[in-house]
């Protein structure tokens, strides 16, 4: 809209930084089996603190938005992994105070972390053992969250499985078995758009994520989506490019920036003024200095764009 202030926007990628020479850390289910204590131990710690040293680059770079790693803790719902967990983190005054730090950190520049549990993690399943392996996973992974001061598990509903009502129905009643307060759905590039999520988590007082390139895949083509986002807005939202065409579904290495002209027109349509978006590029913290510039306190512009 013309004379409109264009929203402020925050950004951020996931996981992997490629400005620091470190990876996240995994181990077998073997060395589960074989109850490896020094082997878990020993990635365990690696993971959190190298997650603490990501955190305090990303806000020495302005970078307030984050998605942790939901291979932090491998295994985690493992009995041996927990219970290495309690106690060789839990009880352990130098992880305890990583822990604090990341959470002191988060409070202090109310940075905006996430996590996507993997992809196996299906409460539409209608396989049980899926469901209860997934119930039990995501528990497991917003309890560790909340020490980090982590805002949204970020979901799908899954597939169809031939039936989507049935499908949306196991949905709604397994979701009642997870901790609700950090939900949110994502819509899909395959089987459940935006207006599909929307609708659900309306329905249950449920987060959401709006992905601005599975909308571009996979449309809702019996609404306006700036009226579906300005009716109940989305809690943060993910902004791809795809490859090798602007609607293929594999990511590119930048993101475009038609792209994020694209999503900001979008965000000024359904009269949003503030949004946090993650970056879903290959080339991670490095694609978002490659077309904004910094502002302050998180908040990034376009490069070439006047401020207003």
């Amino acid at each position: 809209m013309e004379g409109q202030k264009q929203p402020q926007i925050r950004v951020g990628y996931a996981c992997i930084n490629l400005s620091i020479k470190e990876s996240f850390r995994n181990f077998r289910l073997s060395a589960v089996q074989k109850q490896d204590e020094e082997k878990i131990t020993e990635v365990m710690w690696h993971n959190i603190r190298l997650l603490k040293k990501i955190i305090d680059y990303n806000i020495k770079h302005n970078i307030y938005v984050y998605r942790v790693s939901s291979d932090l803790i491998p295994f985690c719902t493992q009995p041996y992994v927990k219970t290495l967990y309690e106690k060789r983190v839990l009880q352990n005054h130098e992880m305890q105070q990583y822990l604090r730090d990341i959470h002191s950190l988060q409070e202090k520049y109310q940075l905006r972390l996430s996590i996507h549990p993997s992809q196996f993690n299906v409460l539409a399943s209608p396989k049980k053992e899926v469901v209860n392996r997934s119930i039990a996973e995501i528990n497991e992974q917003t309890r560790w969250s909340k020490l980090l001061g982590v805002s949204n598990v970020v979901l799908h509903i899954g597939g169809s499985y031939g039936n989507k009502e049935e499908a949306l129905r196991r949905f709604k009643a397994n979701v009642g078995y997870v901790d609700c307060k950090l939900i949110s759905i994502e819509n899909d590039d395959k089987t459940y758009n935006a207006q599909e999520v929307c609708s659900l988590c309306q329905d249950l007082k449920l987060k959401w994520v709006y992905d601005y390139h599975h909308c571009r895949c996979h449309p809702s083509p019996d609404c306006a989506i700036e009226e579906l986002l300005e009716n109940y807005p989305p809690d943060k939202y993910h902004l791809s490019t795809g490859m090798p065409h602007y609607d293929s579904r594999p990511h590119a290495e930048l993101i475009s920036k038609g792209d994020y002209r694209g999503l900001i027109k979008l965000l000024e349509k359904s009269n949003i003024l503030k949004a946090d978006v993650i970056f879903e590029a290959k080339l991670k913290n490095k694609a978002i200095t490659a077309i904004l510039a910094p502002k302050e306190q998180g908040y990034w512009i376009l490069k070439g764009e006047n401020e207003e």
